[in-house]
């Protein structure tokens, strides 16, 4: 490592935020980037149960000599840097040089390390800021750092600490975030009474990821690659059913360094889309590589957040990257060949026998459908071809799983409740919510006419004279390009009503002209969330016009629901992010019954 030096006046002056120590949280931070800057393969942490009493942090790092360990407790003493040009090519996680200072300020502080270059190892004891003993000490090539008795003196910042169970959860969250961001470092990590964690180095962050949340979840999560524009972004993303209620388990890294950015948040959660609700937030690991001179890291007194120079740039190249690996991700299909679908021939030619009524709740068995859903599969399918290997393992496996089981025609599908459809597949059990799938399918339907052709139209043997408010009158003139796209045929009749000739030929009569009043309804709501007005047209008209549970569906509808889903380019979710259906394994099965 470079020698340390006291940096320049000048070059103080430009960096605009001195460190700031407010929780042991803080202290762990900087001690950890001090050691991976270190270019330590070992880092062990240790806090007592009140972690303002006692951290220690030990590395294998470079260590130091006798001298720059006396200038690491100066401020603005610092390897990493030596001119105000510096600052525009940061690699390294600390630069100011006041970690140590700063927090030798505020405790009892006691550094032992040692350089390779060096027999002996140096011991400096601090109080305040202040060093008041230097020893000599036989110790290893590296660097420990014991911090006791944080903010002895000023009793006012131990006012704010919240209780020892968060302060030890944050500062538990800082070590993990970083464990899971350099899979190739060695850690070990104990609180007091509490925990006790030795990481050996991990193959690659996926194996990191399994120690955090768990073996069970390699199915559901991935690993994604994308660059564009001189962005690279890569990392581990978790299933959608593994969402949680806070953002607190994404970890956002930018050249190394935790960072926390709402802009990388949002990119996260735009590119899950409506696979998962509103409330809810992504399991993530984000790695964000990029030239450190499109990147300001001194821009916060901690160092936690940065700023972009192009943040439009960063963001699009993310939600890309998640958008892309979370279609890959989702199970593409069934087969058509001998699955029995409604209206579809079998090997002879001869189509599978219709009764009338059975498929009318849902709308299937016309050629433009299967047409569509053969077009949709062989996309899909191609998309999962050129997928990287690794990727498309968990894919695989589940796309088997449905197609093997549910490809067959004599496959049960039973209705539980007339709200969840069931079906035995291949390694265990898949429940389907009939009105989250049914409304998954209309939506991508819609979306498909508002956008592109306009969608065939069943027109009505009796016009349906429909009473609306004056909004909904104003709102059927601004919509109505919209609805004549979805198949709708409506045109005002009267002072306050709207006679409606046509309606979309893919759904029961009611449903439709229940679903043209949701629509109507709805456009007080028009271009919230900055969602296009097609896209609202297509979630609120899907919504409503989809099969309500507690309806009875037939075994022919049941099928063609199944076919219908798996052949949408995102069965995973519905338009507002909920589950469509659920995969229960058999190891899940046996778990339960105490077989394993």
């Amino acid at each position: 490592m470079p020698r340390i030096r006291v940096l320049d006046p000048s070059v103080i002056g430009k960096i605009r935020a001195g460190e700031v120590v407010d929780r042991p949280a803080a202290v762990v931070k900087e001690l950890i980037e001090n050691a991976l800057d270190a270019g330590s393969t070992l880092v062990a942490v240790h806090a007592a149960s009140h972690p303002e009493r006692s951290i220690r942090v030990q590395d294998d790092g470079a260590g130091m000599s006798r001298e720059d360990a006396l200038l690491a407790l100066r401020p603005h003493a610092t390897s990493k840097i030596e001119s105000a040009d510096d600052l525009a090519t940061i690699r390294t996680l600390g630069f100011r040089g006041e970690a140590l200072a700063s927090i030798a300020e505020v405790s009892r502080l006691s550094l032992s390390t040692r350089s390779s270059d060096d027999l002996t190892g140096t011991q400096i004891e601090a109080l305040g800021g202040a060093v008041i003993q230097v020893s000599g000490i036989g110790r290893a090539v590296g660097t420990t750092v014991l911090v006791e008795d944080l903010f002895f003196n000023t009793p006012a910042r131990l006012r704010f600490l919240k209780s020892r169970e968060a302060e030890i959860r944050v500062l538990s969250r800082v070590v993990w975030n970083y464990a899971l961001t350099y899979p190739r470092v060695h850690w070990k990590f104990s609180v007091e009474g509490r925990e006790d964690t030795d990481l050996p180095e991990a193959r690659d962050l996926l194996e990191r990821w399994e120690v955090l949340y768990g073996r069970g979840s390699e199915d559901g999560s991935t690993e994604f690659d994308h660059e564009a524009g001189g962005v690279h972004v890569s990392g581990v993303l978790g299933a959608p059913e593994q969402a949680r209620a806070s953002r607190d388990y994404q970890t956002f890294a930018v050249n190394g360094r935790v960072v926390s950015s709402a802009t990388l948040a949002a990119a996260l959660r735009q590119g899950y889309g409506n696979l998962l609700p509103g409330d809810r937030y992504p399991l993530a690991l984000v790695l964000l590589e990029i030239d450190p001179a499109q990147v300001d890291a001194n821009v916060h007194p901690t160092k936690r957040e940065v700023r972009f120079r192009d943040e439009a740039r960063v963001f699009q190249v993310l939600r890309r990257g998640v958008e892309t690996s979370m279609r890959r991700y989702v199970p593409t299909g069934l087969s058509l060949g001998n699955a029995g679908t409604v209206g579809e021939p079998r090997e002879g030619g001869e189509a599978y026998p219709t009764r009338p009524g059975d498929s009318a709740a849902l709308g299937t068995s016309t050629t433009t459908d299967t047409l569509a859903k053969t077009e949709t599969l062989g996309a899909l399918l191609l998309a999962l071809e050129t997928a990287p290997a690794g990727a498309a393992d968990a894919r695989e496996r589940e796309q088997g799983d449905l197609q093997e089981s549910l490809g067959e025609p004599e496959i049960p599908i039973w209705q539980l409740h007339d709200r969840y459809l069931l079906a035995p597949i291949r390694g265990g059990l898949v429940i389907v919510d009939q009105h989250a799938a049914h409304e998954r399918i209309l939506y991508e339907e819609a979306r498909a006419h508002l956008y592109g052709g306009t969608g065939a139209s069943q027109v009505l043997l009796f016009p349906r004279v429909v009473d609306l408010t004056p909004a909904e009158l104003d709102a059927l003139l601004m919509m109505e390009p919209h609805l004549r796209r979805l198949g709708y045929e409506a045109s005002l009749f009267g002072e306050r009503q709207a006679a409606v000739r046509g309606v979309p030929a893919s759904i029961p009569e009611e449903a439709a002209i229940d679903s043209l009043k949701a629509v109507l309804a709805s456009v007080d709501t028009l271009g919230e969330g900055g969602d296009p007005p097609e896209e609202h047209i297509a979630k609120s008209f899907a919504c409503h016009a989809a099969v309500r549970s507690g309806q009875a569906l037939s075994p022919v509808e049941r099928r063609a629901l199944f076919d219908r889903l798996f052949a949408t380019s995102l069965p995973h979710g519905d338009p507002h992010g909920r589950p469509t259906y659920v995969r229960v394994s058999m190891e899940e099965l046996d778990r339960r019954f105490g077989r394993r």
